[in-house]
């Protein structure tokens, strides 16, 4: 667990559904919004959504918004955590792909 500095961006993690402590976890501001940066210039259309990122080791995910700032982050472990709980509830995740009859 990390110290919180003051130019920081906390883990948004609440402890849901377990035993409802926050994580201590965070990550300097300024590597947040660089990295949502990158995604911005990469992209051609600009939306809010969540991206991953590496930094020390781990892979972050976040909340950016179009209009360059950055809403939330969960930290590696709680990025990992999320990411499973979201396959679980898409049905569609584990659906093989289908074939599509394409006709005139």
């Amino acid at each position: 667990m990390s110290t919180f500095q003051a130019d920081a961006v906390r883990c948004a993690w609440s402890g849901y559904p377990a035993n409802g402590c926050s994580c201590r976890s965070n990550i300097p501001r300024r590597v947040v919004s660089a990295a949502w940066r990158r995604e911005l210039d990469r992209r051609r259309v600009r939306a809010d959504r969540f991206f991953h990122f590496a930094w020390q080791d781990g892979v972050w995910l976040a909340y950016g918004l179009k209009d360059g700032r950055v809403r939330g982050v969960y930290c590696p472990a709680h990025s990992a955590e999320r990411d499973e709980r979201s396959l679980v509830a898409d049905p569609r995740a584990e659906e093989p792909p289908r074939e599509l009859a394409l006709t005139a």
